[in-house]
């Protein structure tokens, strides 16, 4: 359990020193994007998991899906916006699919280049269509992420998801998703 949790504590310290170190350089300049209160962006990409048990499940490649609704947002000095979001991972290959949704809350900073952390309650599910055996597992999870706008409505993001394992396979791994404010 300790080396599962030790890559997240890690990687949600590495966000948080990026989120502090682009507020305290952020500017309230009009090259800022403004992201407002009760916002919704659509993320979909693509889901790399790190380990081959995921993958021999899933496939090396999988589908992500997401939703962020912006909370709060603040300007100022130090521009960031609290959100709410979802996430869904999934992917199938011959031996069997898995999937993993979760909900969680994050805090982002508020820029052209913007980077963030979230925590949430993720369920993964995984079928082996080899042994006909299926086993799910719901626990903590989050996301660390990093992006930067293209444009008034877009934005390119990239992030390492962290799930819960189930029937040995752990699909945590790193992410690349396009976003559209809706």
């Amino acid at each position: 359990m300790k080396k599962r949790l030790l890559p997240a504590i890690i990687g949600l310290a590495i966000a948080t020193t990026l989120c502090a170190t682009d507020a305290w350089a952020s500017t309230t300049s009009s090259s800022t994007p403004a992201l407002q209160q009760n916002a919704l962006t659509l993320r979909l990409g693509a889901l790399f998991p790190s380990a081959e048990t995921a993958k021999d499940f899933g496939g090396s490649t999988q589908f992500g899906i997401g939703l962020d609704y912006t909370l709060n947002a603040t300007s100022g000095v130090n521009p960031g916006a609290t959100n709410a979001y979802f996430d869904y991972l999934t992917g199938s290959h011959g031996s069997g699919y898995i999937h993993s949704g979760g909900i969680g809350l994050a805090y982002r900073t508020i820029g052209q280049t913007y980077f963030g952390a979230g925590v949430g309650v993720y369920n993964t599910s995984v079928h082996s269509t080899i042994t006909d055996d299926s086993a799910s597992r719901t626990g903590a999870g989050g996301r660390v992420f990093a992006g930067f706008g293209l444009g008034d409505r877009a934005s390119l993001e990239l992030d390492y998801h962290v799930v819960p394992a189930a029937l040995g396979a752990n699909p945590s791994g790193l992410g690349l998703q396009i976003g559209i404010r809706l």
